[in-house]
This record gives C-alpha cells, sequence and structure tokens, in this order.
C-alpha cells in the first residue's frame, strides 16, 4: 500500500509539472504593485524599420511593451527616447486608467559621463549646476591629468528629467554628464531571445510609470517587478 501511495504520488507531481511547462509556454506574466499578474494572451510584432512591440491583455486590461529592434539586448525606459516605452492601461466599470514611462521630474537613478573636463580632483559630494532639479550632488574619480573618468551620484536631489545636461562644480567647470534617468519612471526591457526560425520572443522586464490620466509630475505611480514573457508568438507587423 504505501509503495502504491508513493508511486501515485510521483504520478501526480510529473502530471503536475508538465501542466505548469504547458501553461507557461508561451507566457506573459509578473509583479503588478506587488500582486501576481499574468496576461490571457500575448503577441509580439515587429514592424519594417525593426521595432519591437509586444501587447499582453487580460479581460480589462492592456500592457504594451516596446522597443526601438528586437536584438537581444537592454532597453532603457522613462526616458525622451519613446521608441523604448511601456504603457498599460484597463477599463473596468467605467473607470478607465492610463499609464506610461514617460519622462517626469524625480530623483537621479542613472547618469551618463559626457565630458571628463580638466583640472578635477577626486572627490566625494560635489556639487553641480544646470538641470531641471536641485539637490543633486556626485562623487567622482579623477586621473594624473585631471580628468573625470568615473562619476557616482551621492546625493539623488530632486526635480531631475532623463535628458537633464549636468555641469559639475570645481575643477574648469566643464566636466558634464547626463541624466539618463529618474526614480519616478524608469525601468528596463531586457529580451534574452529572439527566435528568428519559430518567430517567438523571450525576456523581462520591470518599470514604474506615471499615471497619464494626470498631470505627468504628480499622481500614482505603477510599479511591474520580475516580468518575463516568454516565447511569445510574432505575428506580421501591424
Amino acid at each position: 500500500m504505501k509503495r502504491f501511495l508513493s508511486l501515485l504520488t510521483i504520478v501526480l507531481a510529473f502530471s503536475s509539472c508538465q501542466e505548469d511547462v504547458r501553461f507557461n509556454n508561451p507566457g506573459f506574466q509578473g509583479l503588478k504593485d506587488d500582486v501576481f499578474w499574468r496576461a490571457n494572451d500575448a503577441r509580439a510584432y515587429v514592424s519594417a524599420t525593426g521595432k519591437l512591440t509586444i501587447e499582453a491583455l487580460t479581460q480589462y486590461e492592456v500592457l504594451t511593451l516596446n522597443t526601438a529592434s528586437a536584438n537581444v539586448g537592454t532597453y532603457i525606459l522613462g526616458t525622451t527616447n519613446l521608441n523604448n516605452r511601456a504603457t498599460y492601461s484597463s477599463n473596468f466599470e467605467d473607470v478607465s486608467l492610463e499609464y506610461a514611462t514617460i519622462a517626469v521630474p524625480g530623483p537621479v537613478s542613472t547618469i551618463a559621463l559626457v565630458n571628463g573636463g580638466t583640472g578635477y580632483a577626486s572627490a566625494s559630494s560635489v556639487a553641480t549646476t544646470g538641470g531641471t532639479g536641485s539637490g543633486l550632488t556626485v562623487n567622482i574619480t579623477v586621473n594624473a591629468s585631471g580628468v573625470v573618468t568615473l562619476i557616482t551620484t551621492s546625493s539623488r536631489g530632486s526635480g531631475y528629467l532623463a535628458g537633464d545636461l549636468i555641469t559639475v562644480a570645481g575643477g574648469n567647470v566643464n566636466c558634464k554628464f547626463r541624466v539618463t534617468n529618474v526614480q519616478n519612471s524608469n525601468g528596463e526591457i531586457k529580451i534574452t531571445e529572439y527566435d528568428n526560425v519559430n518567430f517567438t520572443v523571450s525576456g523581462k522586464f520591470k518599470f514604474n510609470a506615471a499615471n497619464a490620466n494626470n498631470s505627468p509630475f504628480g499622481g500614482p505611480i505603477l510599479n511591474f517587478q520580475y516580468g518575463e514573457f516568454y516565447k511569445i508568438p510574432i505575428f506580421p507587423s501591424i
């Protein structure tokens, strides 16, 4: 009897695993505001210029991911580059909501060095000027020639926009970097596989999106984390 029960348990476990694999191939899911979210249907399109669009739908919701290409790689959201963006809409009981990873003001999330400048010395919490916000300070690492080679944020400040060009104080006041993203509207889409034989696409995503029903400079934020899409079928271009 014990042996029979053991065999039955193994068979049930194996059957359950098979159902999970079959159910998640293809699949699109993630955590929406810390609650598990799964699409009922998902499909992808590639435009004539190579841009990728993935649409994931439930009964009342549409989540759309857009990237500048379908190539394997990471695409940053919430910047001024609208080729890379995520949008979410829902319509339930006559209440419509719209969210998008638009560039909105906020604390600085990521930066990119544009010009290393001259005459600088390595230092921490260095003041900055420029951009739309205030309070941003940085840590700088300098080479023997006084050129900044590495820059990181020490205080993120507030009210900055992706695309802001910032100047680092000190030296010959010619070290510049660009804000590539802010905390209020950021994220990424990572394409991990593009199968051009079976025409499917797989990857991961995460983002914060601003409520487009209100002013883009305020209102609630929608959060998606641990998002994954697996072998989403690619249909003819829309």
